[in-house]
């Protein structure tokens, strides 16, 4: 009997050994592979071991993780702050970081960057699109946070960093999210991604489709969670679009992305996102690494009584200590050097001109929609604004149509180096007036 309960013991510890979290490879349930032994290529489908999960032990090289840019490919361009006014400010901090990109979330402006567009393996900073759709998915009614979803076995099979979910359980939506934010959990990802979209497959197509939508033009998914497979990559200035496109979308959900732990059945486990522990200002989002991706970090944050939230990317560093403080370095450079302010808001009355042949004599005119600007924190007292309108404005007129720009610009060089340009909309319909107004009007356009 005491050899059972010995040999007992051995089998609860080695299973409790295969489950120790670890980021991106913890040992998974014994599979066996349907991978061909043929080496794997951009063109090569996703690799799936027995139970139909992504297969941790593929060994998808890089080459056919990260495919090139086709010959005729336009990557977006990114003029960063920290160049135009390379004379006004300090550089940025060197990074050990194979890209990495500073962004305010406010106004889109790129505060600094290297190597932005370098299309790299995004290993589970992938998960961020998952999450966005997530949002919507919750904005819309679709899911909700209390919704109980029920774990399947492929879940439970996917390898890499784990939530350590068993076949059967029922999990609330919002434990999900907090085990992919927190955990990285993969098999919390493919449970999630099954009960947004039904299959992986069909998850991924709504992925691809968000990264579209958001002007993501170097990225694509083939999995929800960002194990190595085939044609999956993305790059500092995509991720920076999509942590952007959370924050500002949905800031109310914010608090996610800065938990530092997570309880699930009594496992604690530490959020991987090491920044939320060494800067107060962090908000938070997602970590990635891999052993062919290095460690990656999206972050975000906001010092009190600041308006500006900044984003920063930082890809392929060689630990997550140096993800983490490389982040810091950046976010901190940002904060010291920049600042964002409102010029004007929405629907603002900036002029009042005349109208010809209007019901009304003249129309009000400003920006559709708040100015907004980022600019170094020692340049911002020299900013200057000039409405420039069309001559001769007739009626009929509609709201929101265009008839000048605004044109920000610092106005103690020489000469006056142009920031900004919106523009100017007529903020208030004015229809074709009367004959009379019409007779006046043209009379009093030949003196």
């Amino acid at each position: 009997m005491k050899y059972k309960l010995l040999a007992l013991s051995l089998i609860t510890l080695a299973f409790q050994a295969s489950s120790l979290p670890t980021h991106s490879g913890s040992t998974t349930p014994n599979t066996s592979s349907k991978t061909a032994l043929t080496p794997l290529t951009a063109q090569s489908p996703v690799p799936l071991n027995s139970y139909g999960a992504v297969d941790l032990n593929a060994n998808v090289p890089l080459s056919a993780q990260v495919i090139p840019k086709p010959a005729n490919f336009t990557d977006p361009t990114v003029n960063s702050l920290s160049m135009i006014f390379a004379k006004s400010v300090p550089i940025p901090p060197n990074l050990n970081a194979k890209s990495y990109i500073l962004m305010d979330a406010n106004t889109g402006a790129v505060i600094a960057a290297n190597n932005p567009n370098e299309r790299l393996a995004p290993a589970s900073l992938t998960k961020l699109m998952l999450l966005y759709i997530t949002e919507q998915e919750l904005a819309k009614n679709q899911i909700h946070l209390d919704d109980l979803v029920t774990v399947q076995p492929v879940a439970w099979a996917t390898g890499g960093s784990r939530m350590f979910l068993k076949p059967g359980d029922q999990v609330a939506v919002r434990d999900l999210i907090s085990g992919i934010i927190v955990d990285s959990g993969n098999d919390a990802a493919v449970t999630l991604a099954l009960h947004l979209a039904g299959t992986q497959d069909a998850m991924v197509n709504m992925m691809n489709q968000q990264a579209v939508e958001l002007g993501m033009t170097n990225t694509h998914f083939s999995d929800v969670m960002g194990l190595p497979v085939p044609n999956h990559y993305s790059t500092a200035y995509d991720l920076a679009l999509l942590a952007k496109a959370i924050i500002t979308q949905y800031p109310q959900d914010i608090g996610w992305y800065g938990q530092k732990w997570f309880v699930y059945k009594g496992i604690k486990q530490p959020n991987f996102n090491k920044l939320l522990f060494i800067y107060p200002y962090a908000l938070g989002l997602k970590t990635g690494s891999t052993s062919s991706a290095g460690y990656s970090l999206v972050s975000a944050a906001q010092m009190p009584g600041r308006s500006m939230e900044l984003v920063g990317v930082v890809l392929n560093t060689p630990s997550g200590d140096d993800s983490a403080a490389d982040s810091k370095a950046l976010l901190t450079y940002g904060f010291n050097f920049f600042t964002d302010l409102k010029i004007y808001s929405a629907g603002q009355i900036l002029d009042n001109p005349k109208v010809y042949g209007g019901k009304d004599q003249t129309s009000p005119v400003g920006p559709k929609e708040d100015i907004n600007i980022t600019i170094p924190t020692n340049l911002s007292s020299n900013l200057t604004a000039n409405l420039k309108l069309q001559p001769n404005l007739q009626a009929p007129l509609v709201q929101n149509q265009i008839v000048g720009s605004i044109d920000i610009s610092l106005a103690n060089q020489t000469p006056a180096l142009p920031i900004q340009s919106t523009p100017a909309v007529i903020l208030k319909d004015n229809p074709v007036g009367n004959m009379f107004r019409k007779i006046h009007d043209q009379v009093s356009s030949w003196f």
